[in-house]
């Protein structure tokens, strides 16, 4: 068994290597050169050389088959980038629809893209209806799927997509034929009709990915994300290892443990995984749970490093390019961790077997945060890289609420099932629904208190990791009394933590700051004076991430617990679509808006119900202002009379001591040159250029009247062409030093006076 542990370790490593370190091009060579001394090594016949000869011959194939898999699907992606073919194929799941497309999936049938898998978007929105199983013929330009808003992006590499269709004129509606390979999806589609129906629409979004994995409403439900992602809780609503546990639990209840309990665990466990999308988290469960409940069928005892290390080769086989897949590094290094540590932290916990009801509750308790403490042993720096924090309060929550998830999901499946039972279905229902009440109170909780998140922003985490996995290897190494081998190291790792999120919070309330942050073709500006944060703006478009978010992570990593004033220019998504994700990370005091506006992106409603609900006072400026808070100034400039949304923005400029920065949203040159004749500019500082560098501001006018020395423009990935040459050029003429964010990420100034001394701009 340890030969195929060696094998699969060796193919996998090969495929890691292949995506994260070897250059494209030129993986040949190093495995020939494995492929030669692997035979070198076999041909010797030494028994204490088979198993590095063993690792060699896999490695090369796990290069080889990085290689010639790449060629065929990512290769003829890039060589029909570009192009336009017409193509024939089935609708494969049920439509994405937003506010500007429609997005599908589909199953080529004709044409130069065969029985591949692709992503087609429908600007036309005709295709908002369309069932899986439906035929379409259309005539659509090829694109590459591994970029997404000018960046690379592997996400639809994993899971098999390899082209972006763009559909051109109108889509032909063919006949809709029976596929059975679609069964799975629309039982998952009429699963979560079946939802809809049952539970109330506060549970729907959350039991819909618990089931399901279905995370589409989740990720809209801004509280609810929030909540749980801060608080350790993602992992219940990504179909993983957690839900195949709780289903094989469920069965086994009912059927005992004997081969017929198995038999059937094996089969509902691949009819939920092929229910569930079959997500790679997912397939790795089943077949590590399919191993586990094969061994009393065959009488065969089951060895986990093998099984895993099986489990991922075979995956990595069948698709290489999901090394990159975050959810697959995630589970696997979850699973990692528990074969590793969970008994030794369990033992340490638990010395002596405790009878008794009270002792049930002990070793539930110990249980479930000795396999918290050690799923975080490798999935912390894997949160840390892809999404930028990590929970810190993670196994407290998990104590709390594994039991009220597991009773939830089953409850779930029970009334859905006995839905049209009168009694027992509603009853399972509403039970259910209180249970997803308290899972929200809990994450509520552990979400909002203090220093419940590490962000990977905050100066000194990488180095509390680094410290914390030197003290690991201590504790995995030292045999000596459990004092030196994990008290101390534990209590060390704490103190640390201890002082690198303090010392987050007093190394801004000695620093004022300015900062505009990158969030990709948008706008969001902060800033710091003592306790005081101002901010101006929070939205964007053409991101993978809300500007909110960012915004907040930004925030607290700073230390800075609430937002004193927050002034929207104008209610354009890129600026302001990412307020109601900001209110649920901390609290805003006051929101400043436009009073004349025509919202034409429907954010005002969310924005004032987010309001109420945090209590958040509103201010509807059609005047000028000015608020004053500490050190922090802002004189806020409204122009009357203008005719488009633009031209009604508010603008301002923001005061730090001496240091001023002006900020006119996406104000027209004809508005700027207004503000001009109106207000006294000179004297500035700091210039956000105008709608994100356009042409049609930060006219020669304001420029010369301003008169600052730096031009910081807003901007990311954007079709408009943003920012424009004649605007740098005009920039430059007039002596402004320009930072951009695309380029530079994000401006953070120096203001304003540190231990008693003035800091550089």
């Amino acid at each position: 068994m340890r030969k195929l542990a060696t094998a699969a370790l060796s193919f996998s490593a090969a495929i890691f290597l292949a995506n994260y370190v070897f250059p494209t091009g030129w993986l040949i060579l190093p495995a020939v050169l494995s492929a030669v001394l692997g035979a070198i090594l076999a041909l010797l016949r030494r028994n204490w050389l088979r198993p590095a000869a063993v690792a060699l011959l896999f490695f090369a194939l796990g290069l080889t088959e990085y290689d010639v898999y790449c060629r065929c699907t990512v290769g003829e992606a890039e060589r029909l980038d570009g192009e336009t073919i017409r193509v024939t194929g089935t609708v494969i799941d049920a439509p994405d629809v937003y506010d500007d497309y429609c997005r599908l999936r589909m199953r080529v049938e004709e044409g130069e893209l065969k029985h591949r898998k692709v992503i087609v978007y429908d600007y036309d929105k005709t295709l908002t209806d369309a069932e899986p199983g439906l035929r379409l013929a259309f005539t659509a330009r090829v694109r590459s799927a591994g970029t997404l808003y000018g960046k690379p992006y592997d996400n639809y590499y994993v899971n098999g997509f390899y082209e972006k269709l763009t559909i051109r004129g109108e889509a032909e509606q063919l006949e809709k034929r029976f596929d059975l390979r679609l069964l799975p999806v629309k039982l998952r589609l009429a699963l979560c009709r079946r939802i809809d129906r049952v539970f109330p629409q506060e549970a729907r979004a959350f039991l819909k990915a618990l089931m399901l994995g279905d995370k589409q409403e989740f990720y809209q439900d801004d509280a609810l994300y929030v909540s749980m992602s801060r608080a350790g809780l993602m992992h219940v609503v990504a179909v993983s290892g957690l839900h195949i546990a709780f289903l094989v639990g469920i069965l086994l209840f009912l059927m005992g443990n004997g081969r017929a309990g198995a038999i059937s665990g094996i089969l509902v466990v691949w009819v939920f995984v092929l229910v569930t999308g079959c997500g790679k988290a997912a397939v790795r469960a089943a077949f590590m749970q399919s191993l586990l409940l094969m061994a009393p069928i065959l009488r065969r005892e089951n060895d986990p490093l093998t099984s895993l290390s099986a489990v991922l080769a075979l995956l990595l086989a069948a698709c290489p390019l999901a090394a990159k897949s975050v959810s697959l590094q995630l589970s696997f290094g979850a699973m990692a961790g528990i074969l590793c540590f969970f008994q030794p932290i369990y033992r340490f916990l638990m010395p002596h077997y405790r009878a008794g009801s009270f002792g049930a509750v002990l070793r539930y308790a110990a249980a479930v945060l000795s396999s918290s403490l050690s799923v975080m042993a490798f999935t912390i720096p894997l949160t840390a890289i892809h999404f930028g924090y990590v929970p810190l309060l993670s196994f407290l929550v998990n104590i709390a609420c594994l039991w009220a998830v597991s009773a939830c999901f089953s409850l779930a499946w029970f009334a859905c099932l006995l839905s049209p039972v009168p009694l027992l279905g509603p009853a399972a229902a509403w039970i259910c629904t209180l249970l997803f009440r308290y899972i929200c109170l809990c994450a509520g909780l552990v979400a909002h208190a203090p220093f419940s998140v590490l962000y990977t922003q905050t100066k000194g985490s990488g180095l509390w990791i680094e410290l914390g996995y030197g003290l690991l290897a201590w504790a995995l190494l030292y045999k000596g009394e459990r004092l030196l081998r994990f008290i101390l190291p534990a209590a060390l790792s704490l103190a640390v933590l201890a002082a690198v999120l303090v010392r987050a919070d007093r190394h801004y309330q000695n620093q004022d700051t300015m900062t505009v942050l990158d969030v990709g073709q948008g706008q969001c500006i902060t800033a710091f004076a003592g306790d005081v944060t101002f901010m101006v703006d929070c939205g964007n478009t053409y991101h993978l991430d809300n500007a909110g978010e960012i915004a907040g992570e930004y925030l607290l990593s700073c230390g800075r617990d609430r937002v004193h004033v927050l002034m929207l220019t104008h209610l354009h998504e890129d600026h302001a679509d990412g307020v109601v994700r900001l209110m649920e990370m901390l609290p805003v005091e006051t929101l400043i808006l436009p009073a004349e506006t025509e919202d034409p992106d429907d954010q005002l409603p969310a924005l004032l119900d987010a309001a109420r609900r945090h209590g958040t006072e509103v201010v509807e400026l059609k005047a000028n202002a000015s608020v004053e808070r500490g050190r922090l100034g802002m004189d806020i400039y409204y122009v009357p009379g203008g005719r488009e949304e633009n031209e009604r923005c508010l603008m301002a400029t923001l005061h730090i001591g001496e240091t001023d920065l002006l900020i006119t949203g996406d104000s027209p040159q004809r508005v700027e040159r207004m503000l001009v004749r109106q207000e006294d500019l000179s004297g500035t500082e700091i210039l956000v250029a105008g709608h994100h560098g356009s042409r049609f501001a930060s006219s020669e006018e304001l420029l010369q009247e301003a008169g600052g020395q730096l031009a910081v423009i807003s901007v990311g990935y954007n079709t408009y062409g943003h920012p424009a040459e004649e605007t740098l050029e005009r920039l430059a003429e007039n002596g402004y030093t320009v930072l951009r964010t695309d380029q530079n990420g994000t401006v953070e100034l120096a203001i304003g006076e540190r231990h008693g001394k003035k800091e550089p701009g």
